[in-house]
C-alpha cells in the first residue's frame, strides 16, 4: 500500500480530493498490480490522506515513477502541499458491506 499524505489544501480539500482522484483512477489501473484506492479528507486540518493499494511491494515501486509526475502536477495545481509518500505492508484487512461515506 502507498500512502500520500498532502497538507494544506484549502477549506475545500474533500472535494479537491475526489476530484483529483476520480480523473486519476482510469489511468491507475492501467497499473500492473493496481487493485484499488481510498481518499479520505479532514477539512478542519485541510489534509488528504491517498492510500493507493498493490498486489505487490515491487508493483508498487514500478509504479512510483509515473505516479509521483501526475500526483506532483495535481498538488502543485491544488495549491497544496505534498508532505509524504511511504509504502507499507497490509497485514489485516477488513471490510464490512454496507453503507458508504461516513468516518
Amino acid at each position: 500500500m502507498s500512502l500520500t499524505t498532502v497538507r494544506n489544501g484549502g477549506p475545500d480539500v474533500a472535494a479537491t480530493a475526489r476530484i483529483a482522484a476520480e480523473s486519476m483512477l482510469a489511468w491507475l489501473r492501467e497499473f500492473d498490480g493496481y487493485r484499488g484506492l481510498v481518499v479520505t479528507a479532514d477539512p478542519e486540518t485541510q489534509s488528504a490522506l491517498i492510500f493507493s493499494l498493490w498486489e505487490t511491494r515491487e508493483d508498487a515501486e514500478r509504479s512510483a515513477k509515473g505516479r509521483a509526475q501526475v500526483r506532483d502536477s495535481m498538488v502543485s495545481a491544488a495549491g497544496a502541499e505534498l508532505e509524504s509518500v511511504e509504502l507499507f505492508e497490509v497485514v489485516l484487512a477488513d471490510r464490512v458491506s454496507g453503507s458508504e461515506g461516513g468516518a
